[in-house]
């Protein structure tokens, strides 16, 4: 049984252990606090990542005891980390996520890692197989972190072409308002205008008078009057 001292556990009983296309054969029990910085981890989600020298990652989910002070957790090493041979680096991660969120798209809200030294993978002499795989769990993460990023650049493009918007359009309030006040100062002005034109017209009207005459009578007038407006007739 390997045991946690805070986060580090030492790895040198199962060191030598494993060998190359083994599957199943191995189970390692792992006991860690239960508690840690004042967490009860009972409830957290214990995964074994395996990254192997090639850099492939693989990642199985622990079963787990809880008990009063300790949580012991059960390894079967699969064959997906005995696949190559050489250095295993091994990564206990214990994580959490806050109530009604999804695992699958959602970042955790409490990440814990456990230092482990690596182990040696046993290899057989005609076996060169490599782990050409990534974890899910970094994958999703990095997915996460790249979403994230990506909606705060999106949200920042929307936010500038906003302010710029409202900019422009506050300039093109700013000017249509100018040229509005404009038109009503010449609206104004034609009024008045026209106002007292009118009048001038009502003047003279007031001041012309009209009067119907032959033309033997027009010619008659010596002089005629210059306020009236003479209207020949027929004789």
């Amino acid at each position: 049984m390997l045991k946690a001292v805070g986060k580090y556990i030492d790895t040198l009983p199962i060191g030598q252990l494993i060998s190359q296309e083994e599957m199943g054969a191995d189970t390692v029990l792992i006991e860690v606090d239960r508690f840690y910085n004042g967490r009860d981890l009972k409830d957290l989600t214990f995964l074994m990542r395996g990254v192997t020298a090639s850099g492939g990652e693989t990642e199985t989910l622990l079963e787990k005891e809880v008990q009063d002070q300790v949580i012991r957790l059960r390894w079967t090493v699969g064959g997906d980390f005995t696949k190559e041979k050489g250095e295993l680096q091994l990564d206990l991660v214990a994580c959490s996520y806050a109530e009604g969120s999804d695992p699958e798209t959602d970042a955790p809200d409490c990440i814990l890692r456990y230092q482990m030294p690596p182990v040696q993978v046993r290899g057989l002499p005609d076996n060169e197989e490599i782990l050409d795989t990534k974890s899910y769990t970094i994958f999703l993460l990095q997915v996460r972190e790249t979403a994230e990023q990506a909606i705060t650049q999106i949200n920042q493009l929307i936010q500038n072409f906003t302010t710029e918007v409202l900019q422009e359009y506050d300039m093109r309030i700013t000017t249509l308002d100018a040229k509005m006040t404009e038109f009503q100062s010449y609206l104004n002005s034609v009024r008045n205008n026209v106002e007292e034109l009118s009048a001038s017209v009502e003047e003279l009207k007031a001041q012309t008078k009209l009067l119907a005459v032959t033309r033997t009578a027009y010619e008659a007038l010596d002089p005629p009057d210059a306020d009236t407006v003479y209207v020949i007739k027929d004789e």
